[in-house]
């Protein structure tokens, strides 16, 4: 018999209880040789999307490369997205807040309770800005983590993008207005829609880039000087209109880690591409070129004992 067997992948999912009885569901991925004390990843996605944009149905997609390197994947879908599980009255009625106050600490305190290892969490786009808020938030969060990446990740403003982008997030947010929540599924936008509350909130900083809850009450430009976990933030050097790398600087700026790395991922950094706001984590040259760095720096934070 062959000493050289590839490890089998295996996974299980589980979910999350969270606030209004929603229940987050979560893929745990890793290989049959991994040990109990590797590192952890929570990929969380972001806007109208679930955990199969970072692993599929056929245990394939970026989170695979770090389960093949040896970590344990966590994917998980924010409620109403995915197989998160609703409450009996099905309601659009939550807002960003409610993942900055609810979805994602409840999954990073969960998937810590599972984890025995380093744990880090990785976001894509809306995702990242909300993971970050919600560490500074509740800095308590932050003893769960070794480290944070984001990939896409900037808060919107008017200060790029043109009118496109000001006809863009007005549109949304009245049309999500109109129906309750805005139709991504059947706009193509991705295949989960999203709550007015979400839209609404998008549209209220874009003016004046303001980053702050829907009551007024709590600006997160602020709260993130709170997060002192290392931070690596990923922003393809092309992706101007979604995540551009001036908008991606001044998240990262607002950190008040004193480790803390932003990456304009393009031709000037060695890749054999211009980045954009998805191929910049999901495809073969952003498997062989980007998710390495990604892999490396948490190795740099957290060394194998």
């Amino acid at each position: 018999m062959s000493t050289n067997a590839k490890p089998e992948f295996v996974s299980q999912e589980f979910w999350v209880p969270t606030s209004q009885e929603h229940a987050l569901h979560v893929v745990e991925a890793r290989t049959s040789a991994t040990p109990a004390s590797a590192p952890g990843v929570l990929f969380v996605p972001g806007l109208f999307s679930d955990g199969r944009f970072f692993l599929g149905g056929h245990g394939d997609g970026p989170a695979r490369y770090f389960v093949d390197e040896g970590c344990v994947a966590y994917v998980a879908s924010l409620r109403g997205h995915g197989k998160s599980r609703w409450p009996a009255k099905r309601a659009y009625d939550w807002s960003f807040d409610t993942y900055v106050r609810h979805d994602l600490p409840d999954l990073v305190r969960a998937v810590r309770a599972r984890h025995p290892g380093p744990l880090f969490l990785l976001a894509h786009s809306m995702a990242g800005y909300a993971a970050l808020a919600a560490l500074g938030v509740d800095p308590s969060l932050q003893a769960s983590l070794a480290g944070v990446c984001t990939l896409s990740s900037a808060v919107n403003d008017y200060t790029d993008g043109g009118f496109k982008k000001r006809f863009q997030l007005g549109f949304s947010s009245a049309v999500a207005g109109m129906l309750g929540r805005f139709p991504a599924k059947a706009l193509k936008q991705g295949p989960w829609d999203e709550p007015a509350g979400v839209m609404r909130q998008f549209t209220d900083w874009a003016p004046t880039g303001a980053f702050r809850s829907a009551d007024g009450a709590t600006d997160y430009w602020s709260a993130l000087g709170q997060v002192t976990l290392p931070v690596f933030a990923g922003v393809g050097a092309a992706d101007v209109f979604h995540a551009s790398p001036p908008r991606a600087q001044k998240l990262v700026a607002h950190l008040g880690s004193a480790r803390k790395e932003l990456a304009v991922l393009g031709r000037a950094q060695g890749l054999s591409w211009e980045a954009g706001h998805f191929d910049v984590v999901r495809g073969e040259r952003a498997r062989a070129e980007v998710l390495p760095r990604v892999l490396a720096w948490m190795r740099q934070v957290a060394p194998a004992h």
